[in-house]
């Protein structure tokens, strides 16, 4: 996203854009427009792969509770692949990919195949920051359902304020007084000395939010500090100043993740 004065301060970029879009006309049909047409809120431009209409389709999936968006986050792979698991045939065995909320059911790179339902919270911070970048840009004329088929209407800024909402629902109580990452653990949900101490897991359980994977390095997982620190201090209006802080916070916090072995 580029503010409304980008024309006049990176000439080099808009001769390079204006070049690209003579040398790769069929590349620029399916894309953002980038010409005098096209131009969002305060004048701004904006570089994405998906133009309007694809973003709206993307989203419908995305935030339907029957595939991605599940009670505490997106999750990695669509619910709707638990009855309709992708199946392929090599060398006359089969093979196939189905929904799995928490760990593997296959011995698969070691068992580690766990990127095939649950929630990962550096995804779900890249995603939050992909979609205040394209709020700044659309504002508050572009919405979309959320969840699909509810009829509830929101801007791209209350989506990623719903999705850190639900993430961050995993670790708060819920009306019973339990805490959704300790699952049915009871030392962590009914102990008063263990309580209140809460663990930053590896990533989440698709559909109930329990903590799963490691559990003693905040790594990525800390990046639910900057969503709640956020979304409790400012509004859509506010946006704009906190834009570049916040990206490079999370950009920070996914970086530190993988410094400390991905966690």
């Amino acid at each position: 996203m580029f503010e409304g004065d980008a024309a006049t301060r990176y000439p080099k970029l808009m001769e390079m854009l204006a070049l690209f879009r003579k040398r790769h006309p069929d590349v620029m049909s399916h894309v953002t427009p980038t010409d005098k047409g096209f131009v969002g809120y305060k004048g701004r431009r904006v570089l994405a792969i998906l133009n309007q209409r694809k973003l709206e389709s993307v989203l419908a999936y995305m935030l339907d509770e029957n595939e991605f968006l599940g009670p505490h986050g997106i999750r990695s792979v669509s619910r709707y692949h638990l009855d309709h698991p992708f199946v392929f045939h090599v060398g006359g065995e089969e093979y196939r990919v189905q929904y799995l909320p928490g760990e593997s059911n296959t011995g698969m790179f070691g068992g580690n195949s766990n990127w095939r339902g649950p929630v990962w919270m550096p995804v779900n911070a890249l995603l939050i920051r992909a979609l205040l970048n394209l709020y700044s840009f659309y504002g508050d004329d572009f919405k979309v359902q959320c969840p699909t088929g509810s009829g509830r209407y929101m801007t791209l800024f209350e989506v990623a304020k719903e999705i850190s909402r639900r993430l961050a629902g995993a670790f708060l109580r819920d009306a019973k007084g339990r805490r959704p990452i300790y699952g049915g653990t009871a030392k962590f949900q009914d102990d008063p000395h263990w309580r209140d101490l809460i663990l930053f897991h590896e990533y989440f359980h698709g559909d109930n939010g329990a903590g799963l994977g490691a559990s003693h390095q905040t790594g990525w997982t800390g990046s639910i500090a900057v969503l709640l620190d956020l979304f409790g201090r400012i509004g859509a209006q506010d946006l704009e100043m906190e834009l570049a802080h916040v990206s490079s916070r999370l950009m920070r916090e996914q970086v530190g993740g993988e410094k400390t072995g991905g966690r």
